[in-house]
C-alpha cells in the first residue's frame, strides 16, 4: 500500500516519522507541506516543522500553493498513491483531493471525536477543564471533522501539563495510533463508525486576545487558561506595582491556590501574597500562585528570580488593559 502524506505543523512530525521507517504492508510514496512563510524581524522565509524535518531525512517534500488545483491533482495521482493520510496539514481538502486514493483519505486528530472538531483541540480541551483527551484517525469527508472514526486512543491530562506539552504526547500517539491502523486499512478490515452528532463540541482558531487573563473567575479557571495558552499566545496581564514602572507581564506557569492568606478580603486580580520565592495573585474564588512569568522584551524566569528583580507588594494589581495599570 502506497501512501502520500499531507501534514504541516509539529503534530505530524511524529507520524512522518513512522511512515518514514516504512512497514511490510507500506511505504511512503509522498510528503505534502504547506509552503514557508515570512517570520520576524528580517521576514525571512520560515519552513514549517514537517517540510524541515523531511530535509533531516532526506524526504523531498513538495510545497505547492494549493493542494485543490488541478495541476497538483494531477501530479499527487502520479506518485500511484493507495490511502492519503492527513494531520495538521493547515488547508481544506476539496473533492478532487479526497477521491484521489482508492482507499480513501484519512486524518489524525488530536481529540475523541466529535468532541472537539477543529483547528484548536489541544487548547480547548484544556480551557474545559478536560482530565482525558486522545488522538482519532477517521476518514475525511466534506464536514469539518465530521467524517466516520476508523479508530482513537486516549490518555489522562496530567493537572500543570501545558497545551505545548499534550500536544507533544499526543503527537506520539497519534503516529502510535496511525501504526496500528495502516495494516488495516491496507487489507480493507480497518472499521468505522459514524460520530454521534449530538455529541459534538467545536475547538475555532486561539486568537491573541484570547491570552488576556480575567482574573474575576475562579482560580482553577485561570490555571487552566495558563496553561492552554502555552506556548501561544501566552495567557498575559497588565502589572500595576507599587514600585516600578507597569509592565505587560505573560505568566507561564501556575497552580490554583484555593486558601491564600488575604485571597478572600482583596478584589480579584490583587496580590494577596508575597514570599521569597513566589507570589498569589487573589481570583474571584481561591487564588492563582505564579510559577514562572515574563515580562515584555525580556527572557522567561521562574517567580524566584523575578522577585529578586522585580518587587511586588501585597495589593499590587493585575490589571484587564494597559490603561488600567497606568
Amino acid at each position: 500500500m502506497k501512501v502520500a502524506f499531507l501534514a504541516s505543523g509539529p503534530f505530524a512530525v511524529p507520524a512522518l516519522d513512522l511512515l518514514h521507517a516504512g512497514g511490510s504492508e507500506f511505504e511512503l510514496c509522498g510528503v505534502v507541506c504547506r509552503p514557508g512563510r515570512p517570520a520576524g524581524r528580517g521576514r525571512k522565509t520560515r519552513e514549517n516543522p514537517v517540510k524541515t524535518r523531511a530535509q533531516e531525512l532526506g524526504i523531498t517534500c513538495l510545497t505547492p500553493p494549493t493542494v485543490n488545483s488541478p495541476e497538483f491533482c494531477e501530479e499527487l495521482r502520479s506518485t500511484g498513491l493507495d490511502v492519503l493520510i492527513v494531520a495538521d496539514y493547515g488547508e481544506l481538502l476539496r473533492e478532487e483531493v479526497l477521491s484521489l486514493p482508492p482507499l480513501g483519505a484519512f486524518n489524525i486528530h488530536a481529540s475523541i471525536l466529535p468532541s472537539y472538531r477543529g483547528a484548536a483541540p489541544v487548547v480547548h480541551a484544556l480551557l474545559n477543564g478536560e482530565k482525558e483527551t486522545g488522538v482519532t484517525l477517521f476518514r475525511i469527508e466534506r464536514g469539518l471533522d465530521s467524517g466516520p472514526v476508523v479508530a482513537c486512543l486516549s490518555t489522562e491530562i496530567a493537572a500543570g501539563e501545558t497545551a505545548g506539552e499534550l500536544e507533544e504526547r499526543l503527537a506520539t500517539l497519534g503516529a502510535r495510533l496511525l501504526a496500528l491502523q495502516l495494516p488495516l486499512l491496507a487489507t480493507g478490515e480497518a472499521s468505522e463508525e459514524s460520530q454521534d452528532e449530538s455529541c459534538v463540541t467545536l475547538a475555532p482558531k486561539i486568537r491573541k486576545a484570547d491570552g488576556l487573563i480575567e482574573w474575576d473567575r475562579p482560580a482553577p479557571a485561570v490555571h487552566d487558561l495558563v496553561r492552554a495558552m502555552s506556548p501561544w499566545p501566552l495567557a498575559h496581564s497588565f502589572l500595576s506595582p507599587a514600585q516600578g514602572k507597569p509592565a505587560r507581564v505573560s505568566i507561564l506557569r501556575s497552580a490554583p491556590a484555593q486558601e491564600a492568606a488575604g485571597a478572600g478580603s482583596r478584589p480579584p486580580g490583587t496580590v494577596c501574597c508575597v514570599e521569597r520565592d513566589g507570589f498569589s495573585v487573589s481570583c474571584s474564588s481561591g487564588s492563582l500562585q505564579v510559577l514562572e512569568l515574563q515580562r515584555d522584551g525580556k527572557s522567561a524566569m521562574d517567580t524566584a528570580s523575578y522577585l529578586r528583580g522585580n518587587p511586588l507588594e501585597v495589593g499590587d494589581c493585575f490589571n484587564s488593559s494597559a490603561l488600567e495599570a497606568r
